[in-house]
This record gives C-alpha cells, sequence and structure tokens, in this order.
C-alpha cells in the first residue's frame, strides 16, 4: 500500500510515521511538503507508480489543498485517486469546497493523540480493505 502525505507540519508528519510504520507492516509513505510539490511527483509517476491514496492537509504555503484538489481533479490520470483531507479546519465552507472537488473523507486534526491515532489507522485500515478487494 503506498499512499501521498500532502503536510507541510513536520511534527504531524513525524506523527503519523510514527503511528504507521507501529501499526502496518507494509506501508510506503510519500511525503511531500505543500500542493506543487505532490502535483510535481504526480505528474512524474508512471500510471503503474501512483499511490493508492492521497491524505491532504488544507492550509499550507506555496499551493494549499484546494488548488492542488482543483488540480488533480482537471487531470485525466488523477482525476479518481481517493483523497482524504485531514486539516485543523473546522470552517464549513472548506469542507463543502473539498466534497464539490470529489473527495472521498475529511476529518479535523484532533489534538487529543489518541483520537488522532486512532483516527488516522481507521482511516488507513478502511483503504488497505477497499483497494485491496
Amino acid at each position: 500500500m503506498k499512499f501521498l502525505l500532502v503536510e507541510d507540519d513536520k511534527i504531524t508528519t513525524l506523527s503519523i510515521y510514527k503511528i504507521l510504520n507501529n501499526e502496518f507492516n507494509s506501508i510506503d509513505i510519500i511525503q511531500t511538503e505543500n500542493g506543487q510539490e505532490a502535483l510535481n511527483y504526480l505528474k512524474n509517476c508512471s500510471q503503474n507508480e501512483l499511490p493508492h491514496f492521497i491524505m491532504l492537509d488544507l492550509n499550507m504555503p506555496i499551493m494549499n489543498g484546494v488548488e492542488f484538489l482543483s488540480f488533480i481533479r482537471q487531470d485525466d490520470r488523477f482525476s479518481n485517486l481517493p483523497v482524504v483531507v485531514h486539516t485543523t479546519s473546522s470552517n464549513p465552507e472548506d469542507y463543502f469546497e473539498c466534497v464539490k472537488l470529489g473527495i472521498s473523507g475529511y476529518f479535523v486534526k484532533n489534538v487529543d493523540y489518541k483520537k488522532f491515532k486512532e483516527t488516522l489507522i481507521d482511516i488507513v485500515k478502511y483503504w488497505t480493505n477497499s483497494l485491496s478487494n
């Protein structure tokens, strides 16, 4: 299972790596720090190298998550990639904008580490099971 993590916060990134590497044996995390880096990564992938899903932060420098979503949804190579948004934003406008752009899930990062960990594991388990069937 390979997924693309688009996240600029180093502490969040380290937490995600730690949680998932302890929980899953065969997960390949590709990490980029903003939407532009993620877009460049995708454009350089062959069809069989694409990630199985994308975990996307919204608030990032250079190209934010909504801009990134807009770009990939307009490109036939990436338009069907599942995208799960993970963000600090509980703003309904952000949520509805992402829904319009075809996200597969949206969760607000919980400050409670245990809840954050449980949610993250549930999301990855869901996509691992969904994509292996």
